[in-house]
């Protein structure tokens, strides 16, 4: 399952998004993940700067039935500059990750999810142009990528995982 949708209503809130994680990455050097040339921050699920996010997420689940129980594991914060990149990994043991996109270039790397339900074909690779404010949820169990950021802005993303299996 790969979904994404644009959450109009939280954009006007990426800028204090937008700055609760650059204050965060000057009081920390983040911690290495999938990470190449990034920062990733350690778990932002319990700061207050991010209530509004999962509160709209965690609506968007459970409008679109994609989870029973929307119950956050955890939270972390990206910003890619220029030349940084996210290798392929997986969260398996949890039910959904994603990604909610605060700041975005054209050329800042598309989100690549490979599909992998069926054990008699190959996964079958999705590729996802980001745009500010999508947000995109998949099984965490799928393995997935961000290609190198080619834009002179950071892109800047939050990150999550719901749900244990």
């Amino acid at each position: 399952m790969i979904f994404e949708t644009i959450l109009d209503d939280l954009i006007p809130y990426n800028k204090d998004y937008k700055e609760a994680l650059y204050n965060l990455k000057e009081k920390s050097p983040g911690v290495q993940k999938s990470n190449s040339g990034g920062w990733h921050s350690e778990n932002i699920l319990n700061l207050m700067s991010f209530t509004s996010l999962k509160r709209v997420i965690q609506y968007t689940i459970q409008k679109e039935n994609l989870l029973n129980n929307v119950d956050f594991h955890s939270m972390w914060g990206n910003i890619n500059p220029t030349s940084s990149w996210n290798e392929r990994h997986n969260h398996s043991g949890y039910a959904l990750s994603g990604c909610y996109y605060i700041q975005i270039g054209f050329t800042a790397g598309n989100f690549l999810i490979e599909e992998d339900d069926d054990y008699f074909n190959l996964p079958s690779t999705t590729e996802i142009v980001p745009e500010t404010g999508m947000l995109i949820l998949f099984d965490a169990e799928y393995y997935h990528s961000v290609n190198t950021n080619l834009s002179n802005y950071d892109r800047i993303s939050i990150a999550f995982n719901i749900g244990k299996k």
